[in-house]
């Protein structure tokens, strides 16, 4: 296996097994993740995603997880419409959090909260307490925009975006963006553009990224269960890690998400390759650990069983 494999799909997929269109009872996808976390691609798995509400459930299954195996959590917040909602709902999940950890000790890792932001214009004084918040409960936050995908999308992102880039500039209490990148109908996905337009926002303003929904499959084809096409999680990654390292527009970054040909998403002894565009090793790693973080997914059987299919796993040029 190349080094670009291992530093491209280590802990990419956080497993988000009670999350449409899955959906699986608690103990049926913890248990899932348990077995992921012991079998052979255990490298490639990240956290197990839980909405906040559901954390408590957790306690019943204690003795499957210790120090030396623990339950990697990402902790999910609850949606809101307004600021002072938004705020009063952190502080109680950060509650439930704390207390979690106190009762799972070394065999839980919680360090990542993803979190809706209200439908509202975002200022600062949001920004600021979410921030200081998550990160003096020792969490990494990725903020959800949770904008219609209508006219009104794009200005409201982008003003959102610049907005999270100010918070960044002068806190130390970072904060990330959680893209949606599909769901259960056609309507829930993104237009490669726009994929793309988050993707190079992002990138100009220092903002890490991670994903959810829609991204089973490693390359974007059309499927009948949407009735639309689904977005590839190696279209996605690739197009990030080239649109980083070759400094992209919009519409080079879109032709990478909106390619359907398997054969032209290579990992090499060197990186990796798009067509004639390449990103070192040593920047896969980098912008794994510090751009594009990881992405979530309801089934981990499908994404690692089909880019094992496609080859890329074992691949030699």
């Amino acid at each position: 296996m190349y080094p670009s494999v291992r530093f491209f799909m280590e802990r990419l997929i956080d497993y988000a097994g009670l999350f449409p269109p899955a959906e699986l009872p608690l103990g049926a996808a913890i248990q899932n993740y348990n077995r992921y976390g012991r079998d052979q691609d255990s490298w490639m798995l990240g956290r197990f995603i839980v909405p906040v509400s559901r954390l408590g459930e957790l306690a019943s299954y204690k003795s499957m997880f210790s120090e030396d195996h623990p339950l990697m959590l990402s902790v999910v917040g609850n949606r809101s419409c307004g600021d002072k909602e938004c705020l009063g709902l952190l502080t109680g999940s950060l509650d439930r959090i704390q207390t979690f950890r106190n009762q799972f000790q070394e065999a839980v890792e919680i360090d990542t909260l993803e979190l809706p932001l209200p439908p509202i214009p975002i200022e600062a004084p949001l920004l600021d307490a979410v921030g200081m918040g998550a990160s003096g409960a020792g969490l990494r936050t990725f903020c959800e925009l949770t904008y219609a995908l209508d006219p009104h999308w794009e200005p409201n992102m982008l003003e959102a975006l610049d907005k999270i880039a100010a918070h960044n500039s002068v806190s130390e209490a970072k904060i990330g963006m959680k893209l949606r990148a599909g769901g259960v109908t056609a309507d829930a996905f993104p237009a490669p553009g726009q994929i793309a337009l988050v993707l190079k926002a992002c990138r100009d303003r220092n903002i890490p990224m991670k994903f959810t929904a829609g991204l089973h499959h490693p390359v974007r084809m059309y499927r009948h269960e949407v009735n639309a096409k689904m977005h590839g999680f190696l279209n996605v990654f690739f197009a990030g890690m080239l649109a980083y390292a070759h400094k992209l527009d919009n519409k080079s970054i879109a032709e990478i998400i909106e390619d359907e040909n398997p054969d032209n998403f290579n990992f090499t002894g060197d990186g990796i390759r798009w067509r004639n565009l390449t990103v070192t090793s040593a920047e896969v790693q980098a912008y794994r650990a510090c751009a594009l973080s990881a992405y979530g997914s309801c089934s981990f059987d499908e994404p690692r069983d089909e880019i094992r299919e496609l080859h890329k796993l074992d691949q030699r040029s």
